[in-house]
């Protein structure tokens, strides 16, 4: 009987550490991504830009950016195949956030489309959006899913956080976990 009792005593006490290591480690994931998150603060994604042959991504991005008359200096730019969709992807990363704020708000306001950049190419839309972690894109649109289905009428991205807004009138949500989406 006493053996009993020291086991359970012993088990409950591998539970409790349990518990709390693994909100260690969530705690830990947090900051690394928070980190890598802080990391890509002057990069930005551009889809709409179809691939050609010997391409210099680096001029396109500085074309788009006369295009929307939008002054910036470009660090880098590459383009990778983006595993989700078929469509690959410009990333560039430019000298500071507010180049980045800037050209991202211009090419929406300018509502740019492919074709106005090279007329050989089709009038496909220029997306151009920030640069998130993979924890974060997946919580993003983990976030989108759940505002659809609750009836949110904003969800948008500032500075690598996820913002949700029910209405004009209400108060905006930071989003950073997936707990946060249940509580919406």
């Amino acid at each position: 009987m006493i053996e009993l009792k020291n086991i359970k005593s012993e088990n409950q006490k591998i539970v409790t550490e349990n518990k709390r290591l693994s909100e260690e480690v969530d705690l830990l994931k947090s900051k690394i991504d928070e980190i890598e998150q802080n990391n890509l603060g002057i990069s930005l994604n551009i889809t709409g830009i179809p691939k050609t042959q010997n391409e210099n991504c680096k001029l396109i991005v500085e074309e788009i950016s006369k295009k929307t008359n939008t002054t910036i200096d470009v660090i880098e730019a590459y383009r990778i195949n983006s595993s989700i969709s078929k469509r690959s992807l410009i990333v560039a990363k430019l000298a500071t956030l507010k180049m980045r704020k800037n050209l991202i708000r211009n090419v929406k306001f300018n509502k740019l489309t492919a074709d106005k950049m090279n007329n050989g190419w089709p009038k496909e839309n220029i997306y151009m959006n920030e640069r998130l972690t993979k924890l974060r894109r997946t919580l993003f649109y983990q976030t989108k899913v759940a505002a659809t289905t609750k009836e949110y009428k904003f969800v948008w991205l500032s500075n690598g956080d996820i913002l949700v807004r029910k209405n004009e009138n209400s108060k905006i949500v930071r989003i950073k976990s997936s707990q946060d989406i249940n509580n919406l």
